[in-house]
């Protein structure tokens, strides 16, 4: 465990230094190869806010792992269970308090890091004004939901665990409900704990968005928009829910600070994801990749249970004690797959791309979002590729620019 221990600090010191390396080789992009009226004004501003968000996106996650494996190795898990014990005998309440002793406890030992990366961080680069009570009353929001879902779909998965020889195989099916249970209810019922959802107000924007809409071949008009302006200054707009549920939502502050085709050309990317089935690809594609997931983690588990349970203070498999080894097993394993998942959402959000400009031929409008979105987020547009690879959800956003000035088509197609 001193090991493990000491490898997890080894990798938060590495990927520190991997973070600072990449930022100082970064090669600008060429003078000639972007129009400057479409060139990002990257400040040493910019360059030390990307600095900080790489270094607690790797360190973060060491720290994350590492406070699951102090749980572990110090024997808080086992007395936790054993808090529980004493409070009931029945096994499946025992796991549930069990739960959420332990989400409390790793909320409170992240807190410092939590506090620094989503407060600090953004009011010293001028991100949010956002109040120190109201930030706290969104995290007691966001503990609550988690503690309430945490402590069922938990105690759930441990009893599997307990049940049934291949228990990998049976949460991997039973996520799969439970997936689509959730991506239907959180537009509805998760998301407006946290802000007030309505239709788009701005009426002659919502005719041009409906007009557009229709274009897409989307009937229908669910568009909302969304009152982020009390968390944050940046921007973002985005696709979620299935079937009844499913919208297209704006933050206030996209709309603010957009001009109405720069908003078209945003809202045709997005629309691309409606049209083309992103949402439905993504699940599979997770789908996909849980199904590898569970199958690993069940080997990994069971064997960590047979040589090192005793020492650790457990019973057995579906121990509710053995819940940070289970997580420590799924942080490690989808931090190293995050290349491949990530990935795959770059190639998603690339074909939103070119159904937006396709659909609009809002070139210069979609270059000038992208250089507003890097500007006003304070991010660096074109970061070292292997941090892009490793853990960019979208494309870098000077190649998105790139490519939104370059691709035309059906100019190419009038001169044949």
């Amino acid at each position: 465990m001193r090991k493990l221990i000491l490898a997890l600090a080894t990798v938060a010191v590495a990927a520190t230094a991997v973070v600072a390396v990449a930022a100082s080789a970064r090669q600008p992009p060429e003078p000639a190869r972007r129009d400057p009226r479409f060139e990002v004004k990257v400040t040493d501003e910019i360059r030390r806010h990307s600095r900080i968000e790489e270094t607690l996106y790797f360190a973060g996650t060491a720290y994350s792992l590492g406070v699951l494996v102090l749980l572990l190795a110090s024997g808080a898990a086992p007395r936790m269970r054993d808090l529980s014990l004493r409070l009931t005998k029945k096994p499946f309440v025992v796991a549930m308090l069990t739960v959420v002793l332990f989400v409390l406890a790793t909320t409170l030992l992240e807190l410092p890091l939590t506090y620094y990366a989503d407060f600090v961080v953004p009011h010293q680069f001028d991100l949010s004004d956002q109040s120190l009570g109201s930030w706290l009353l969104d995290g007691a929001k966001g503990l609550a939901v988690s503690l309430v879902l945490s402590a069922i779909v938990g105690a759930l998965a441990l009893e599997a665990i307990r049940r049934y020889r291949r228990w990998w195989l049976v949460l991997w099916l039973g996520s799969i409900p439970l997936i689509l249970l959730m991506v239907v209810v959180q537009p509805i019922v998760l998301d407006p704990i946290f802000n007030k959802f309505e239709p788009l107000q701005n009426q002659q924007l919502k005719t041009k968005l409906l007009d557009l809409a229709s274009r897409a071949g989307i009937e229908g008009g669910r568009v909302y928009q969304v009152n982020k302006s009390k968390q944050t200054k940046t921007m973002n707009a985005y696709v979620n829910g299935i079937g009844p549920t499913k919208r297209i939502v704006l933050w206030d502050t996209l709309l603010a600070k957009m001009t109405d085709d720069e908003i078209l050309a945003v809202m045709g990317h997005e629309m691309g994801h409606y049209v083309l089935n992103h949402m439905w690809k993504g699940l599979g594609f997770g789908l996909a990749i849980s199904f590898v997931v569970f199958f690993a983690g069940q080997k990994i588990y069971d064997r960590g249970i047979e040589t090192r349970g005793a020492r650790w203070g457990l019973t057995g498999r579906g121990d509710p004690a053995s819940l940070p080894w289970l997580l420590l097993i799924a942080g490690v394993i989808g931090f190293f797959l995050s290349p491949v998942t990530n990935g795959f959402s770059r190639h998603i959000e690339h074909e939103a791309d070119v159904f937006s400009l396709d659909l609009t031929h809002l070139n210069e409008p979609m270059a000038r979002a992208f250089v507003k979105f890097a500007e006003d987020s304070k991010r660096d547009p074109d970061p070292n590729r292997f941090l892009e690879c490793w853990r960019y959800s979208h494309p870098a956003l000077g190649r998105r620019i790139d490519f939104a000035l370059a691709y035309k088509p059906w100019e190419e197609r009038k001169t044949r």
